[in-house]
């Protein structure tokens, strides 16, 4: 299996843009897997939609990599991404006519591509927040199929845990984030069943708080030994607190 250098290739070249998660390197590490789950599991030039591309950090990594990639936002700007796909400029300047990149005119659940158009759609801390724009996730599940080809792939990553124990501390802290809608293994088979997805493959990840990282100084959050270590120490916790983590991963496919 071929292993990738993730800081040399993505944090590095984004540093400098300071779009919060990715400006450290203990923050940023957390899209490692993502990038490296996502990798295995697309073929290289498959077409891709990111849905919900907020910043632009996950367009860039798969224009970086090759892919004919799709970038689409419901709102210009929203609460989570005030300043809209802030990478748009350096996107369109980096990758010229390869960066397509479309904000939702009919509501927040249609998406303006024909049907069958892609290999895959994905979702990086987007599915959980479309109620909060006014849609519902099964009609937006719906509407990925529809645009999926047979056999495409939907992989959806930082899903949050209705059980995870950094959503129940947060919501007992006065103007602490957290997420309003969480999920459960159930939900989320039933939202994919109900939508005409399967779902192949579901895993839980992040047993420790990981934004709380970028308050530590930068002598501690940008040593990769101690990246290194706080990654090993969060996987070594999942295995020994499976209920309990932050996130989902789901990969589901549209049936030939």
């Amino acid at each position: 299996m071929k292993t990738y250098n993730h800081r040399n290739d993505i944090y590095y070249p984004l540093k400098h843009f300071q779009l919060g998660h990715l400006d450290n390197l203990s923050t940023a590490s957390q899209y490692w897997m993502v990038y490296e789950n996502f990798l295995n599991r697309v073929a290289p030039g498959s077409s891709v939609l990111d849905w919900g591309c907020g910043d632009g950090h996950f367009s860039y990594f798969l224009l970086s990599k090759g892919f004919n990639t799709y970038s689409f936002n419901v709102n210009k700007e929203d609460s989570y991404n005030p300043d809209g796909c802030k990478l748009e400029s350096f996107l369109s300047s980096e990758f010229q006519d390869s960066f397509k990149y479309k904000i939702a005119t009919q509501g927040p659940v249609y998406l303006p591509y024909d049907d069958e158009t892609f290999d895959a759609v994905v979702s990086v801390g987007v599915l959980e927040h479309v109620r909060q724009e006014g849609g519902n996730e099964l009609e937006s599940l719906k509407e990925i199929h529809r645009v999926l080809k047979k056999g495409g792939l939907f992989l959806c990553y930082h899903l949050p845990n209705k059980y995870s124990w950094i959503e129940a501390l947060a919501r007992r802290i006065p103007s602490k984030h957290h997420h309003p809608y969480l999920f459960t293994k159930k939900d989320i088979y039933r939202l994919n069943q109900n939508a005409g997805l399967m779902v192949e493959e579901l895993k839980g990840y992040a047993v420790l708080p990981r934004n709380e990282l970028s308050h530590l100084p930068d002598s501690i959050k940008n040593n990769l030994w101690f990246v290194n270590f706080y990654n090993f120490s969060d996987r070594l916790l999942y295995s020994i607190f499976p209920m309990f983590f932050q996130n989902y991963y789901f990969l589901s496919r549209k049936p030939k």
